[in-house]
C-alpha cells in the first residue's frame, strides 16, 4: 500500500514523510529518561522541525531537477534514514550544517540550466561556508562545487574565483560579529582530522554501518545501468551526487567526535541513488517487501541502545 502511495508525486506524501519522521523522533523519545521541560520541549521540537524541514528541500531539489521518476520515493527514504539519527547522539549542529549542505547542493545541481551561473555559484559557496560552520568539515563540499564548475561553468575563468570571495565575505562577517560581541576573531571549532574510531565500535553504529553499507552497495552497483537511461544532464547530475556522496563518507572518517550522526550528510546522496535502483524493479511486490523491510529495519534500530 505504501508503495503505491508513494509511487506517485503528491503533496500528501510530503505530510507522510513528515510524518514517519515525527514517528522515529517520538520512538527515540519515549525510550529516554530525560525531565522534560518547557526548554527541553522546544529544543526537541527544534530538531524535529530542522529535518522536516530539510526533507521538504529534498523533495523540492529532487522535483526540480528531476533526479528521479514522477514519484516521492527519494523523500521516503530520507525520511526512514533519519530513523538512524534519532537514535544517535542527536547534534543540533549537525543537522544545521546538513541543511545548509542541501540549500549548497540545490544551487550546485541547478547549475546545469545554465542560467545565473555565477549567483548560483556564489550562493552554493555562501551555504557551504555557512554550513562549515557549524561542522568545520562541511567545507569539503567545496569539492562538490568545483566538480559543478568544471562540469558546467568552467568556460568562465571568473567562476572560479567566485567561491573565494563568498568564503571571503563570509569570514569577514563572523570575524566582524566575533570582534564586537566577544572582541576576538572568530575560532572554528573541531578542526582536526582524526582517525580514531573506537567510538563506532557500539552494537549500534555496527548495525547502522551495515544498514547504510548495503544499501550503498546495492544502488553503486545499479546505477551505470540506470545512468544510460538518463538524459545527459541528468548524467551529470548524478556524478555531482556519487561525488557529494563521497565527501560525505570523507567527513565522516575524519571528522572528530566520530558517531553515526554524522552519516547524515550521506541521508540525501544516498536516498537518490537508491531510488533509482528502486525504480529499477518493476514488481510491486518486490517493491512492497523491500520497503518494509527497510521500514521494520529503521525501526529496529530506534530500539537498539548504542
Amino acid at each position: 500500500m505504501i508503495t503505491a502511495i508513494f509511487n506517485k508525486s503528491k503533496p500528501i506524501n510530503l505530510v507522510l514523510a513528515s510524518l514517519i519522521l515525527t514517528f522515529g523522533f517520538l520512538l527515540v523519545q519515549f525510550q529516554t529518561t530525560d525531565v522534560l521541560s518547557v526548554s527541553l520541549f522546544f529544543y526537541k521540537t527544534g530538531f524535529l522541525l530542522l529535518a522536516i524541514l530539510s526533507a521538504l528541500l529534498v523533495d523540492f531539489i529532487v522535483k526540480k531537477n528531476a533526479l528521479s521518476g514522477q514519484n516521492s520515493f527519494v523523500v521516503l527514504f530520507y525520511a526512514l534514514f533519519f530513523f538512524c539519527f534519532w537514535g544517535s547522539n542527536i547534534d543540533f549542529s549537525l543537522i544545521l550544517a546538513n541543511l545548509f549542505i542541501l540549500l549548497g547542493l540545490r544551487k550546485i545541481i541547478s547549475l546545469k540550466s545554465q542560467l545565473e551561473t555565477t549567483k548560483k555559484i556564489f550562493d552554493a559557496a555562501l551555504w557551504i561556508c555557512v554550513a562549515s560552520l557549524f561542522h568545520f568539515w562541511s567545507i569539503l563540499f567545496f569539492l562538490v562545487l568545483y566538480l559543478g564548475i568544471v562540469i558546467y561553468a568552467s568556460n568562465y575563468y571568473k567562476n572560479w574565483l567566485v567561491p573565494l570571495v563568498s568564503a571571503f565575505i563570509v569570514f569577514m562577517i563572523v570575524s566582524g560579529y566575533e570582534l564586537v560581541v566577544n572582541n576576538q576573531l572568530f575560532n572554528f571549532s573541531n578542526t582536526s582530522i582524526s582517525t580514531d574510531y573506537s567510538l563506532l565500535n557500539s552494537n549500534y553504529n555496527r548495525v547502522i554501518g551495515v544498514f547504510f553499507a548495503i544499501i550503498l552497495i546495492v544502488s553503486l552497483l545499479f546505477l551505470p545501468s540506470r545512468i544510460r537511461l538518463k538524459l545527459q544532464k541528468n548524467k551529470l547530475s548524478y556524478l555531482v551526487l556519487i561525488v557529494a556522496l563521497i565527501v560525505a563518507l570523507v567527513l565522516v572518517l575524519i571528522s572528530p567526535n566520530k558517531s553515526s550522526a554524522m552519516l547524515v550528510f550521506l541521508y540525501f546522496p544516498l536516498a537518490t541513488l537508491f531510488t533509482s535502483f528502486f525504480e529499477k524493479i518493476k514488481k510491486p511486490l518486490i517493491q512492497s517487501i523491500l520497503l518494509y523491510s527497510m521500514f521494520l529495519v529503521s525501526v529496529i534500530i530506534c530500539f537498539i541502545t548504542g
